[in-house]
């Protein structure tokens, strides 16, 4: 196992009272390639403001999800109420038995473990996310405690609920004026230094893993088979009349939506899988393009400036699409980091978050997610072998 206590960002070397949090920070992906697991470490202040001193990823991996868990969570919207209810637990005990090995593995005693848990329902416009994988049972399995549920706060308050990611945005990787968040679905954050607004572009690699699952393969690496197909246009056109990508932010997507509206679209076209992965890149780029647009004139901003936004998420390994996206966005210096950051920045993200749960300080922002106000998400598990 990598050691990754080299990766560390600090933003100033002035020495102020703070406190030093060491956290174990869980994401499942909407791409279903396994639970994320980072162990972090934060050093904060709170007086006069929260802030995040410096950071490090000291430990971290992926561990993948059997063919029988992917299938079992891609058919959980469809299943009976009690069917769903047993899925949520044993998920969590799966969850807290995966923590508990990698806990012993590389003996930890984090403070505590905060989990995002699987989406499986996403709608804010009824006021209700759901994310699966109980805080309770992997608190039971670590013995450690465990804030989960981060979301539900601030879609209770109104709010998108989504995306989450531009809180790590914002304390950890300020010094990019744009950071994108390239997973099962595209988000992107804007943020200065008076707020921060962030939304969901469009389906990503949902979409390109399904394709690349018709030539048997997990994904298209580097993007290499996108890069050997050809448009098509009329395939592109219908990706994009989508009423969504006419909505002004703040917007998010759900999983569900993605897979009815594009993922089944592109996979039911019939065209070579080749031209279809070359044209699901174009439409992700094409809507990134547009939300560039949307940002710049609604926020104000130079329009000839040069800004620099950090690529993180499965899609930075796709050097075809990076490299799409950096010819139509010439605008724009696109940073792709290390793996280490690429891989774990989620994880890392929903450990911030239950340290920020911990100090009292809102986690979910309301100009990122239309909420009546900023809120504190998230519900505490306490454990056995210690308390928050």
């Amino acid at each position: 196992m990598p050691n990754f206590s080299n990766l560390a960002y600090s933003p100033n070397s002035i020495q102020l009272e703070h406190r030093t949090y060491n956290v174990i920070g869980l994401m499942s992906g909407s791409s279903l390639d396994g639970l994320d697991i980072a162990s972090c470490t934060f050093n904060i202040k709170k007086e006069p403001q929260f802030e995040v001193i410096n950071w490090s990823i000291d430990i971290a991996a992926t561990v993948p999800y059997s063919d029988i868990w992917q299938q079992q969570l891609k058919q959980l919207p469809q299943s009976s109420a009690i069917a769903f209810v047993e899925m949520d637990a044993s998920f969590g005990h799966y969850l807290g038995q995966i923590v508990h090995r990698f806990l012993k593995k590389h003996q930890l005693s984090p403070d505590f473990i905060a989990s995002h848990g699987h989406t499986i329902f996403h709608y804010p416009d009824k006021q209700f996310t759901t994310q699966i994988g109980r805080g309770a049972a992997i608190a039971t399995e670590t013995g450690y405690p465990v804030i989960s549920d981060v979301r539900a706060m601030d879609v209770a308050n109104g709010g998108q609920g989504a995306p989450i990611a531009s809180i790590a945005d914002r304390y950890l990787l300020s010094t990019y004026d744009f950071c994108l968040n390239t997973g099962g679905i595209f988000n992107v954050t804007y943020q200065n230094k008076e707020r921060s607004i962030a939304f969901d572009i469009t389906g990503a690699n949902q979409i390109l893993n399904a394709l690349a699952n018709e030539l048997q393969l997990l994904y298209d690496e580097n993007g290499s088979i996108a890069q050997s197909g050809k448009l098509n246009e009329a395939l592109l056109k219908r990706s994009n009349e989508l009423n969504y990508f006419d909505q002004i932010y703040p917007k998010s997507l759900d999983n569900q939506w993605v897979k009815k509206h594009l993922t089944e679209l592109f996979v039911n076209y019939d065209a070579p899988v080749k031209d279809k992965l070359r044209t699901a890149c174009e439409h992700i780029v094409f809507q990134t393009q547009q939300s560039m647009k949307q940002i710049i004139q609604k926020e104000g901003l130079e329009k000839n400036k040069q800004y620099k936004m950090i690529a993180t998420g499965g899609g930075a390994f796709n050097t075809f699409l990076m490299e799409l996206l950096a010819t139509r966005l010439p605008e724009l210096e696109i940073i792709i980091p290390s793996p280490e950051i690429i891989e774990c920045k989620e994880a890392l993200m929903i450990a911030l978050m239950g340290v920020m749960r911990v100090e009292n300080v809102p986690n979910c922002i309301s100009s990122v997610t239309g909420a009546k106000r900023d809120v504190i998400g998230g519900a505490i598990h306490q454990g056995w072998r210690k308390q928050i």
